[in-house]
């Protein structure tokens, strides 16, 4: 009985899938993993960041770093302290093509996919994130804990190439969608700097008392740079809120411009055991609609932004 011969078009796909294989697999290994262990570290220091990496070698189709954490450069005594990370992923995207990185911390997992060649599409999803750990509350200053889940993914048509400058991704023209939900959110003290427009332009710093959040979830729709608060609103003992409202997009996030309506419903011992800031809330008119809750709008830009 004569042997059954494989097609010559399944010969020449399973060789060349193959080849494919290997040359990925030699270029993870091969790969001069010393010399991007240097290079991120004079990336961070040039950014104001201290960078240690436990060990840096090949992941699944990706280059993955281990033990990473990271810290603010400042000449003090003791120095800051750093964030810490399980391991950062870097690697190719497939359908459609792009990058993907992939962060292992806090318990939880974050992913971020860059894809798109006219126009970028960023997808970015942060699954079961404990945001007390990781040492957060040492690098951040505030204490915080609770789980966070959040998903976004928009894409942003690219602008005109300005002669040898390659086109960028225009914020200012997005469209997508982004969802956040969290669990059990609290503050348990710390310090922050918060404009407070009673007590001037200027961030005041202020010593943080023990705030729940609780569980918050909120919706933003992304149509051509316009983004419009579907859903922001939470369930918490201590205070309520329910904000709305639109932001309008540029092309540099802290000079988008905010249009939001916010709706407190502080309870009276939490306003008052937040001391300045439970000041600042009394300002802030009561609502039309119902007089057990206040009405503010925030405005301006995201980098200045103004409450009132």
């Amino acid at each position: 009985m004569a042997e059954k011969k494989t097609s010559l078009w399944k010969r020449i796909l399973a060789y060349t899938t193959f080849a494919l294989f290997a040359l990925v697999i030699a270029f993870f290994l091969t790969f001069p993993y010393d010399a991007l262990k240097d290079r991120v570290r004079l990336e961070a220091d040039a950014a104001g960041y201290f960078v240690r990496i436990g060990s840096m070698g090949p992941g699944l189709f990706a280059i993955r770093a281990n033990d990473v954490q990271i810290s603010k450069k400042a000449d003090t005594d003791p120095p800051p302290e750093p964030l810490k990370l399980d391991s950062v992923s870097v690697g190719p995207a497939l359908l459609p093509p792009g990058l993907k990185v992939k962060v292992k911390g806090f318990d939880g997992t974050i992913t971020a996919v860059v894809s798109g060649f006219s126009s970028v599409r960023l997808r970015l999803d942060a699954e079961d994130v404990d945001v007390s750990k990781g040492n957060l509350k040492g690098f951040s200053g505030i204490d915080f804990s609770g789980v966070v889940d959040a998903h976004l993914d928009v894409t942003l048509p690219k602008g005109q190439a300005a002669g040898p400058v390659p086109a960028e991704p225009d914020l200012s023209q997005a469209s997508g969608t982004l969802s956040l939900s969290t669990r059990n959110l609290a503050i348990n003290g710390g310090s922050m700097n918060i404009p407070i427009p009673q007590f001037g332009p200027e961030p005041t710093p202020v010593d943080l008392p023990k705030i729940v959040v609780g569980d918050l979830g909120g919706k933003v729709k992304i149509e051509k740079g316009a983004a419009t608060v579907e859903e922001l609103k939470n369930v918490s003992p201590d205070i309520q809120l329910n904000v709305t409202g639109t932001l309008k997009l540029a092309k540099r996030l802290p000079y988008s411009e905010a249009n939001l309506e916010v709706r407190l419903k502080p309870d009276p011992e939490f306003q008052k055991r937040l001391g300045m800031l439970g000041s600042a809330i009394s300002f802030v008119g009561p609502d039309p609609k119902d007089p057990q809750w206040r009405l503010g709008r925030l405005t301006g830009y995201l980098g200045r932004p103004q409450f009132r």
